[in-house]
């Protein structure tokens, strides 16, 4: 731990010596905008609501004397176009309401970093089903190059490849996503690497290879934000990552938090640097990734299918292979905020699933983020959000292609079944079970908070096995003949601080 501390010191020495912060826009555009939305906010009031201001700027535009027409007609058009479902979490969004309304509507920009600063938001992931490559992928301001240098040692990089350039403009965001590809690595060996342009350079990162065979250990999240209510779990994932514990990070969707305000992905990157510089990180898109058609999402990751083929090729949906499991990563998500598994990807599950081969990979897990099983919740069985929906979709395929685990998130809190099928549990036992377990794990920490406490257990369906509304994380761990899963309540900080504490805990086997 003390090693880490003198890292986080010396890189927080290297970035404040070479790092400059975005430049706000000044331009007369921007400052008329962000004037008249600040006179606009200012007639709100504590009770005021999303739908509230909606309807109040429909019937009044043309009323308004401080505020412009053009400007209130494209403000109100925003807000038509997010769905109702939105509307609750969206009354405590962490927008700084006049910049961020204006950059939706183009009148300002919004950049990612400043124009000196060395590249930041640095992350791996396993963007191909070769293992001897590992992809980066990293954001500058205007750096029009993309290159990442990579050696067994920090003084010697000597090999070197180039890479693509990227950008989006929603929300008038400003910055360059560069990504690239380590290639020919070599099994169970440590890479030291840096990325840039050939001139400004990111500090040194490492990371290992995998070993053939080897059992592997994943940190499982979900809903997690770029705030402080992440704090303990981002703290508990480095030291993970610093005592060489996980391998990769599987984060199932509603990543950030950012909710179309772009500025908030990159401080949300910045936060997990330490964490997905030298693990892969492994994501799906949550409902909080919907803004502007999942855009940020679809270009700020590089997962398995954009480079090589296969799934959706957009980060949507993909499958990929790591040591002794399959991994199926779906979209539950619909552009409207609703919950969808769309023919296209349902029919590429059937293939995926029925290619799978169970002699090199004898395990499978899916991961995506809106909930199949879990109850006392509305996006639950019994509620409004959904959840039946998707079980007609997809319960059928899990079972008939023998998928043994499937991981969830999107409600706040913790919840382990049992074996289940069609609403009725298979078995007590996780031995040879006979049908899919369901965890859902969305407790990882967010400005929404975790939802409040499940009745009692003899109250919930009978499939359901365990549950917890702690914030926290789980490990996944892999190896031919089992399965093992740890949940954990996240580290407390402050006045009493108090490390991770396991909550729950299972072990699939043959």
């Amino acid at each position: 731990m003390q090693r880490f501390f003198i890292f986080t010191l010396l890189s927080s020495i290297y970035l404040s010596a070479h790092a400059s912060d975005p430049v706000p826009d000044t331009s007369e555009e921007c400052l008329e905008c962000q004037s008249q939305m600040q006179q606009l906010q200012d007639t709100w009031t504590n009770e005021t609501t999303v739908e509230d201001i909606l309807k109040e700027m429909q019937a009044n535009c043309k009323e308004y004397k401080f505020l412009k027409r053009e400007v209130c007609d494209k403000i109100a058009e925003v807000f038509v176009q997010i769905p109702p479902a939105l509307f609750e979490g969206m009354e405590d969004l962490a927008w700084p309401i006049p910049e961020a309304m204006c950059a939706t509507i183009h009148k300002c920009e919004v950049q990612c970093c400043g124009a000196d600063s060395p590249p930041e938001q640095v992350h791996l992931s396993l963007a191909s089903s070769d293992r001897s490559l590992m992809g980066v992928t990293w954001v500058s301001l205007n750096q029009t190059a993309s290159v990442v240098q990579y050696g067994l040692s920090a003084s010697d990089l000597s090999s070197s490849q180039s890479g693509s350039l990227d950008t989006y403009t929603s929300a008038g965001w400003v910055g360059t996503i560069h990504r690239a590809t380590m290639v020919d690595l070599q099994p169970s060996t440590t890479y030291f690497y840096r990325v840039g342009d050939g001139n400004i350079w990111s500090e040194v990162f490492s990371f290992t290879t995998l070993t053939p065979g080897q059992t592997v250990t994943y940190a499982v999240i979900a809903d997690m934000d770029f705030g402080e209510a992440s704090d303990g779990t981002v703290s508990d994932l480095v030291s993970l990552v610093e005592n060489g514990d996980i391998q990769a990070v599987i984060h199932s969707g509603d990543i950030s938090y950012a909710d179309g305000y772009e500025p908030h992905w990159d401080v949300f990157f910045n936060k997990i640097e330490p964490i997905a510089s030298r693990v892969p990180y492994m994501v799906t898109p949550g409902n909080h990734e919907f803004w502007y058609n999942f855009s940020a999402y679809k270009h700020r990751f590089t997962m398995p299918g954009v480079l090589d083929g296969g799934g959706s090729g957009d980060n949507m949906f993909y499958s990929y292979n790591i040591e002794h499991a399959h991994f199926l990563a779906c979209n539950s998500e619909s552009p409207i905020d609703t919950p969808q598994f769309s023919d296209a990807e349902l029919e590429w599950m059937e293939k995926d699933l029925t290619n799978v081969d169970r002699s090199s990979t004898p395990w499978v897990i899916a991961h995506f983020h809106r909930p199949m099983y879990c109850s006392s919740d509305h996006a639950c069985i019994g509620g409004s959000g959904g959840a039946e929906y998707l079980l007609s979709k997809a319960e059928d395929v899990f079972y008939s292609h023998s998928v043994d685990l499937v991981l969830q998130g999107h409600v706040h809190s913790y919840e382990r079944t049992y074996p289940v099928y069609q609403q009725s549990r298979v078995s007590t036992s996780y031995a040879a079970p006979g049908a899919p377990v369901y965890v859902l794990q969305g407790a990882s920490g967010n400005r929404e908070g975790n939802k409040g406490s499940y009745p009692p257990q003899e109250e919930l369906p009978e499939w359901s096995a365990a549950t917890h509304v702690d914030v926290g994380l789980a490990l996944l761990t892999v190896s031919a003949d089992q399965i093992q899963w740890k949940y954990y309540s996240s580290s407390v900080t402050g006045e009493s601080p108090q490390g991770p504490v396991l909550l729950d805990e299972f072990t699939l086997t043959r």
